[in-house]
């Protein structure tokens, strides 16, 4: 699992180079359990024409037992008119118990905030589902929001809350900090 970990970072550094934005997320998630998790993600994210693709990993841990699990993740976004979009990603999840590939899709709206320059509305809905759901619960359907604010041309921060229903039942709350190149 460490090779692997070791082996992605490189591998996010390399593309970071040739990227045209990075993203550093901090995530509290309230599960629906006695014990939240605090999470971490490193995006980044390349734009082409008609469409954006990205590589993210997030690392989350279980306060009380410090468990960990790992998410590698790459996506593409298509944007449409009136702010329409729409995610697709497949990705893997390890952790001490699981080991699965998963895949999800994203249709949602983001939208400028009238007469508040520089501000962004987002709200999507995110359906989740490893492979084999027969083996391995994570089979999610996610409600997003976020109001991101463009500090500069190229220096963002976002404040996000995701309701996640399904296998997992969790409210999470997420700051992030996004650069452009």
């Amino acid at each position: 699992m460490k090779k692997i970990a070791i082996a992605t970072l490189a591998l996010v550094a390399l593309g970071a180079m040739a990227a045209d934005s990075f993203t550093v997320e901090g995530q509290h998630i309230n599960n629906n359990q006695p014990a939240a998790q605090q999470q971490y993600v490193l995006s980044i994210k390349k734009e082409f024409t008609g469409f954006a693709g990205d590589l993210a990993i997030s690392n989350a841990q279980t306060e009380g037992t410090n468990a960990l699990s790992t998410r590698l993740e790459a996506g593409a976004t298509v944007s449409g008119p009136v702010g329409l979009y729409a995610r697709a990603a497949v990705g893997q999840k390890y952790s001490n118990t699981t080991d699965f590939t998963y895949y999800s899709i994203e249709p949602g709206i983001a939208a400028a905030v009238p007469g508040v320059a520089g501000l962004t509305a987002k709200v999507g809905y995110r359906f989740r589902s490893a492979f084999d759901s027969t083996q391995n619960n994570d089979q999610t359907h996610t409600m997003r929001y976020s109001l991101g604010y463009a500090l500069t041309k190229v220096d963002a921060v976002a404040l996000k809350y995701d309701r996640v229903n399904g296998d997992n039942n969790q409210k999470v709350v997420a700051v992030a900090y996004t650069r452009g190149f």
